[in-house]
């Protein structure tokens, strides 16, 4: 044995395991499935407001678009798609009208209660609060109008046809590429 192996030898601490086996479950908390349509959580409930519809009015459906075509090369299946996205839009608006309606009712239920009890600033803020709320609730009844007047000129439409075409450019691009003119 060289000087250097008794240097750095192990003393003692055969016994010990040199990477102990630490269950998945200590570090990693599993989400539970919920199947339901209602949410279970307040925090789920307070994303229904007026920045879940501007998140939804932001996608690019272009690329969506593209695969689509790439996937199933046919008008029908677009237009398909377009009727799923107008739901879903309207799905997103009715969650939003549907919170503001309830923020509303609960803040004005709240002012009535807080003004009998003599609370003048609670009251004052709460007053700011449905402000707010009305302001909210005004500017989604706007968009849900837009969004059923425009019907197919809606941005997040065009954007899905114009990936689709692109798509459908691309698969006769590709076809006449294959073919010696």
């Amino acid at each position: 044995m060289s000087w250097i192996s008794k240097m750095f030898e192990k003393k003692g601490v055969d016994n010990i395991p040199v990477n102990p086996e630490i269950p998945e479950d200590v570090f990693i908390e599993k989400a539970h499935v919920n199947n339901y349509a209602e949410p279970n959580k307040e925090s789920e409930i307070a994303q229904h407001n007026i920045h879940m519809v501007y998140s939804f009015l932001s996608k690019d459906y272009h690329q969506t678009g593209y695969e689509d075509a790439l996937v199933n090369p046919d008008t029908s299946y677009r237009t398909e798609k377009v009727r799923e996205i107008q739901g879903d839009l309207e799905i997103v608006i009715w969650k939003a009208r549907t919170f503001y309606e309830d923020a509303i009712r609960e803040l004005d239920f709240l002012i009535t209660s807080r003004s009998r009890l003599g609370m003048v600033d609670v009251v004052d803020e709460l007053k700011m609060r449905k402000e707010k709320a009305d302001d909210h609730y005004n500017k989604i009844l706007e968009l849900q109008k837009e969004a059923i007047e425009q019907g197919d000129s809606h941005r997040l439409i065009i954007s899905y046809k114009r990936g689709f075409q692109n798509g459908m450019a691309a698969i006769a691009i590709h076809e006449s590429n294959k073919k010696n003119f």
